[in-house]
């Protein structure tokens, strides 16, 4: 039978590194200061800009392709990403949808 220890020692609460995006600016994704609401309207814009970021990617892609069909000499900044890469993406696009719609529901609670 297990026995409980309560007199484990309690440790203070660690400040985090300040994390960095790949570009090198701060990224501070949560404030734990700020109320729970602010912090879920803050998920919601990162997983906001996310979707449209993959969505660019994509359409990016599709571009390039109707592009490479028809002809056209390609633009600077446009590639196609491999079929994988194609549904990997749109299948992250699909979950963050979901995932930020069922975080909008508690936004409203």
């Amino acid at each position: 039978m297990a026995i409980s220890d309560d007199t484990a020692v309690v440790c203070p609460k660690v400040p985090m590194e300040p994390r960095t995006s790949p570009l090198g600016r701060s990224f501070y994704p949560m404030d734990d200061d700020a109320p729970p609401q602010v912090n879920l309207s803050a998920d919601l814009a990162g997983i906001s800009m996310a979707i449209n970021v993959l969505n660019g990617l994509l359409a990016n892609s599709e571009a390039f392709r109707d592009r490479q069909a028809c002809g056209v000499p390609e633009q600077e900044g446009e590639w196609p990403l491999p079929p994988m890469c194609v549904e990997g993406v749109f299948a992250a696009v699909h979950y963050l949808s979901r995932y930020g719609e069922s975080l909008s529901y508690r936004l409203g609670e």
